[in-house]
């Protein structure tokens, strides 16, 4: 993964990486390689990077997305579909190995980053009724069918496809089919 908004933001704010070194406490090796990919960072380096150029890690996260086809992009509606068409689940925590299934709350500048695994059951929804709340939200399908109501328009998720939705917008997650759905979701 590599994070060219670090370094686009960088230069934006002409700061080089000695500079970012000496207010981050990396070196600018260390901080090079995060921009170039070779390195990953933990979330403590991202939150210290974060803080140093002004922004939140989840601004910094917001396009580091998997590479895949967004065949529906309509911010201007408050949210914005990415489709998983390579038909292969994207799954970050996952190695040869090992697999994660972190679920955590994280206080992240002055909001809060709530990252929940949520289960519907069959012929079922979320909250019974479109919500709006104020947290960004972006829900990945790990398993099943989601229909998502956005006022006047209704999606149709697949296994790998997610969604991002703005703060405020009005949404409701349905299970429509008779399977269960599992959704990963991101709150912040």
């Amino acid at each position: 993964m590599e994070f060219r908004k670090i370094k686009n933001l960088r230069k934006e704010k002409k700061i080089t990486l000695t500079e970012l070194g000496e207010k981050t406490g990396y070196s600018a090796s260390f901080l090079s390689q995060i921009e170039r990919g070779t390195n990953r960072p933990s979330l403590e380096a991202l939150r210290k990077i974060a803080d140093s150029l002004g922004v939140t890690v989840a601004y910094l996260l917001a396009n580091e997305a998997p590479q895949v086809i967004q065949d529906e992009e309509t911010s201007e509606h408050g949210y914005k579909v990415i489709r998983n068409s390579s038909g292969t689940i994207y799954n970050p925590w996952q190695t040869n190995s090992t697999y994660y299934d972190t679920l955590f709350n994280l206080p992240v500048h002055t909001n809060n980053m709530v990252i929940s695994k949520i289960y519907i059951d069959a012929q079922s929804s979320s909250s019974g009724k479109k919500i709006a709340h104020n947290l960004c939200e972006i829900n990945y399908v790990l398993k099943g069918e989601a229909t998502v109501e956005l006022n006047d328009e209704v999606l149709i998720l697949q296994e790998g496809d997610a969604i991002f939705l703005e703060a405020f917008t009005q949404h409701n997650i349905l299970n429509a089919t008779e399977n269960e759905l599992m959704l990963f979701t991101l709150q912040f």
